[in-house]
């Protein structure tokens, strides 16, 4: 029932001497605004210290440029205006097909047009057959359209907040109360649902799990951004979606324990992302031929 370092094996992808970037997969982000520039950065990099090959991402044009200046390592494209909108299906359509998965929501916002292109994108991901991670203000924009998730293979990283906003169900505050109304969700919805918390549920309406990494230290903006990179590496390597939620989980809220062992519960989202390549390594598996 409780996540553990089996589940990050299960996920971890081994390197051969002649690896190449493509081998480990290129991970979309579609997100940002004039508020949050930061996030999808945050996803992309979080992403790429988890062992993503590329991590690209699309932005409006209004923080593209602002979302390039945070580091070298990140592929920015700007979308068409200041916010995600219909106008970007096109590009963002191209780019899905270069993409082995799609982590959609970090900073997207709530604007009207990016409430009505939401499902639209994610009807785009379930066509293309690319698994997506559905995060932040991306999850509130279906709230009236949760029929677009039976079609997706799709992994929904709410808190407790946003499950209300989707779900229309307040939360017990119990971690064992919550049990049978995420399994319920997830298998009323065709989905993987990964509700946040001290103990995170992890659920796709059969199978469950609880995770018990992390600390309050962690309950700081941009966590759930760096958790979406993480996942969504693991999504983008082909791993079973349930699969790679657990091990996300788990692996996020060991890097926040171990920053908490060095700064105590004084740490930012970025020291969470420093923090993975110390907590993979243990990981790693280099196969010759």
């Amino acid at each position: 029932m409780y996540s553990s370092p089996a589940d990050v094996r299960r996920v971890i992808k081994p390197r051969v001497l002649d690896s190449s970037k493509r081998d480990f997969g290129s991970l979309l982000v579609v997100g940002g605004s004039d508020v949050y520039s930061g996030a999808p950065a945050l996803a992309a990099l979080a992403a790429l210290r988890t062992g993503i090959g590329l991590a690209v991402i699309a932005a409006p044009a209004s923080v593209a440029a602002t979302i390039r200046g945070y580091s070298p390592n990140l592929i920015v494209h700007s979308l068409s205006g200041s916010v995600v909108n219909p106008g970007d299906m096109v590009k963002l359509s191209e780019l899905l097909v270069s993409s082995n998965a799609l982590v959609l929501g970090p900073g997207i916002g709530r604007s009207t047009e990016t409430t009505r292109v939401v499902p639209s994108i994610v009807k785009m991901a379930a066509q293309a057959k690319k698994p997506l991670l559905i995060d932040a203000d991306a999850i509130r924009a279906l709230v009236e359209r949760k029929e677009q998730l039976k079609g997706a293979n799709a992994v929904l990283t709410p808190h407790g907040g946003e499950f209300k906003a989707i779900s229309g169900i307040d939360l017990p505050r119990s971690w064992r109360g919550r049990l049978p109304i995420c399994e319920k969700f997830a298998l009323d919805n065709s989905c993987i649902l990964l509700l946040k918390g001290h103990n995170t549920i992890i659920s796709d309406g059969h199978r469950l799990r609880v995770n018990r990494t992390g600390n309050p230290g962690m309950a700081v903006g941009g966590m759930g951004d760096v958790l979406s990179g993480i996942i969504g590496t693991f999504l983008a390597y082909g791993s079973d979606p349930f699969s790679a939620a657990v091990a996300g989980a788990y692996i996020h809220g060991l890097a926040g324990d171990l920053v908490r062992r060095r700064k105590g519960f004084h740490m930012v989202a970025s020291d969470v992302i420093e923090a993975l390549p110390h907590v993979l390594r243990r990981y790693d598996r280099l196969m010759r031929a």
